[in-house]
């Protein structure tokens, strides 16, 4: 369906792709095929443009039709739940500070970035979702409030999701990931701050030391994020 989809996007005519997609069955399935849809569309074919139009009309679909399925239901979870994946999964796939190549939103693309992050926490909360989807909620607010320069969001955001946590393997497994990027909201509003300074270079060299696969992940991101965000 995924060439399907960018051949209708490409003539102009997005109601059309959003048509399709929506004539594919019942609720649950059509917000299955978006969900699956936003990953492709970012992974394999990596279109950005095409992910923020089928992620937003997936987005609205499964709000929607969840109003539909009466609010409480168990469809009507499933399908909020369903929104909240690709809340995520948009945000997280406009966020730049990946840098992702040829992935370059566009400032409206960065606002439904914030959108999302917002919305993902929104409904994290109201799903009672576990701490560690929590934990990564309040990250992706305070990335995404990185890139806007709002730094004291930002730590404020990032102290939240080392907070939320309560397992020890989950604290022990996030904290670089939470405090390495606390440090660099700190030295975003003070690029002198010692103490932020002395975190990030401990758990960077911690990182560094490692061999497992999150450091290897975290390592990167975190030089990344200070390079793009701390002035020097």
């Amino acid at each position: 369906m995924i060439n399907h989809i960018q051949e209708l996007l490409r003539n102009g005519d997005s109601f059309a792709a959003i048509e399709h997609i929506q004539r594919q069955g019942a609720s649950l399935e059509v917000a299955t095929q978006y969900d699956a849809l936003v990953r492709d569309l970012y992974w394999k074919a990596h279109d950005l443009p095409a992910v923020v139009t089928i992620g937003r009309a997936g987005i609205l679909y499964c709000l929607g039709q969840a109003i539909v399925a009466d609010g409480l239901s168990d469809d009507a979870k499933k399908l909020r739940s369903f929104a909240k994946g690709m809340a995520y999964n948009v945000s997280s796939f406009i966020w730049p500070g990946w840098e992702e190549p040829g992935i370059d939103p566009t400032p409206d693309d960065l606002q439904l970035g914030r959108d999302c992050a917002a919305l993902n926490l929104r409904l994290a909360i109201e799903l009672n979702r576990p701490p560690k989807a929590m934990s990564m909620a309040y990250w992706l607010v305070g990335a995404h409030a990185l890139t806007s320069g709002d730094f004291d969001r930002a730590e404020k955001e990032f102290e939240r999701a080392h907070q939320v946590l309560t397992e020890p393997d989950e604290i022990k497994s996030l904290e670089p990931c939470n405090l390495g990027y606390l440090a660099v909201a700190r030295l975003c509003k003070t690029p002198s701050d010692p103490d932020a300074q002395a975190q990030f270079d401990k758990i960077t060299a911690d990182l560094a030391a490692r061999t497992d696969e999150d450091a290897k992940v975290y390592l990167p991101q975190l030089l990344s994020a200070r390079r793009l965000y701390v002035r020097s």
